[in-house]
C-alpha cells in the first residue's frame, strides 16, 4: 500500500519589508533641508529604492499595474534629464578651462586676446542657457497621473518622483544665471521666468559659484583696463566653479547609474506578470 505524504506550503508572506520602507522616509525627511548636498542623498535614495524592489514580492505590483507602467515611462525622461545636464556639465567644463588656459597664457597674447576668449566663453554660457531652458520646460512634463492608492510604497514613490524634479530643478536653475549681455534673448527671459515661478520651491540663501562667475566677468567685459588684481579676482571664481563643475558631473554620474538599477529592478518584477 502506498505511503501518503501530506505537504504543507511555507512562503513568504507578501509584505514589504518595513525597514526599507523607513529607510527611503529617511532618506526623503533628509532632502528638503539639505540642498547643497540633494543630488548625492538622491542617488542614496533611489538606491534603496531599488534593494526595495528586489527584496519586495512581485505580488504586490500586481493590482497597481498602470502606476508602475507609468513610473517606468517617468523614469525613462529622468534619466534623459540626467544625460542632458550630464553633457551640459561636460561642456561647461571644456569651455571652462579653455579659458582659464587663456588667463594663463595672457603674457603671450595681451590684452585684446584674452578678451576675445571671454566673449567667447559668454557665447559658449549663452548657448548652455539655451538647452537648459529646454529642460526646465520638460520637467515640467513629468507629473505621475492621480491615484487615490494609499499603498505606502505608492506614497513614497511618489515622493520619490517629486524630490527628483525637485533636485533637477535646484541644479538646472544654480547653472542658469544671467550671462553678462545688454538685453536677455527669448531663451534667457525663459529661464528668468522659470526661476521667478519656482522661487517659493527652491530657495538659496546665497550666490552660486556660477553667478559670482558670471558677474565677475561681466565687469572685467567691461572694465576698459585690465588690471592684475582683476585677472587675480576672475582666475580665482574660475577655479572655483571648476570645483563645483567636477562635483557636478561626479555626483550626476553617481545618480545616473542608482537610476539605472532602479528602473531595471522594477522592469525586472513587471517581466514576470506580462
Amino acid at each position: 500500500m502506498a505511503a501518503s505524504y501530506h505537504v504543507r506550503s511555507c512562503s513568504l508572506p507578501a509584505r514589504l519589508h518595513p525597514h526599507g520602507l523607513n529607510q527611503i522616509q529617511q532618506l526623503l525627511n533628509k532632502l528638503p533641508s539639505d540642498n547643497s548636498d540633494s543630488l548625492s542623498l538622491l542617488s542614496n535614495l533611489y538606491d534603496s529604492v531599488s534593494h526595495l524592489f528586489n527584496d519586495s514580492p512581485s505580488s504586490l505590483l500586481l493590482p497597481h499595474h498602470s502606476f508602475f507602467t507609468h513610473l517606468l515611462d517617468l523614469s525613462l525622461v529622468h534619466l534623459d534629464l540626467c544625460s542632458n545636464l550630464r553633457d551640459i556639465t561636460c561642456r561647461i567644463k571644456d569651455c571652462l578651462r579653455d579659458l582659464r588656459s587663456a588667463f594663463r597664457r595672457r603674457r603671450h597674447g595681451g590684452d585684446s586676446t584674452i578678451r576675445c576668449h571671454v566673449k567667447a566663453f559668454i557665447r559658449s554660457r549663452k548657448a548652455v542657457h539655451k538647452d537648459l531652458a529646454k529642460l526646465l520646460l520638460l520637467l515640467k512634463q513629468t507629473d505621475l497621473p492621480s491615484s487615490e492608492s494609499s499603498h505606502p510604497l505608492i506614497t513614497l514613490l511618489r515622493q520619490v518622483c517629486s524630490q527628483a524634479c525637485l533636485s533637477f530643478r535646484t541644479v538646472l536653475l544654480s547653472l542658469s544665471t544671467a550671462v553678462p549681455k545688454a538685453m536677455p534673448s527669448r531663451w534667457a527671459q525663459l529661464v528668468i521666468k522659470n526661476v521667478t515661478s519656482t522661487s517659493g520651491q527652491v530657495q538659496t540663501g546665497h550666490r552660486s559659484e556660477f553667478q559670482m562667475m558670471d558677474e565677475e566677468l561681466r565687469r572685467f567685459n567691461l572694465a576698459k583696463e585690465i588690471k592684475k588684481e582683476r585677472i587675480k579676482s576672475v582666475i580665482t571664481n574660475l577655479d572655483n566653479v571648476d570645483v563645483a563643475v567636477e562635483d557636478l558631473e561626479e555626483s550626476l554620474e553617481s545618480l545616473y547609474r542608482r537610476m539605472i538599477q532602479a528602473r531595471v529592478s522594477l522592469l525586472n518584477i513587471l517581466s514576470l506578470h506580462i
